[in-house]
């Protein structure tokens, strides 16, 4: 498993989410429970490709960068990940 600290920010129509380390992790949604789900998504996607990943920031360094967002640990298992993608695609 990996875990990367997500910022959530509110907009207007929602909360858009992103990964310092991983600036191609970009996403959004209408609820914070709908953008969670989504941060783990797009987290999965990112990560494919790469062979190395990035140390995750310290929460509390991101928390005080981004004072006015939500911080939050967002997890993903890989393998698992993987699997769910792979048999959804070939169906």
């Amino acid at each position: 498993m990996v875990v990367y600290p997500a910022i959530f920010k509110k907009v207007d129509n929602g909360y858009m989410v992103r990964f310092p380390e991983i600036p191609e992790a970009m996403t959004e949604g209408d609820t914070i429970n709908q953008a969670y789900e989504m941060a783990i998504e797009v987290l999965g996607l990112a990560l494919e490709d790469y062979h190395i990943f990035p140390k995750p920031s310290a929460y509390h360094s991101i928390q005080q960068k981004y004072p006015n967002s939500i911080i939050t640990l967002v997890g993903i298992d890989l393998k698992d990940y993987r699997s769910q993608y792979v048999s959804e695609s070939l169906k």
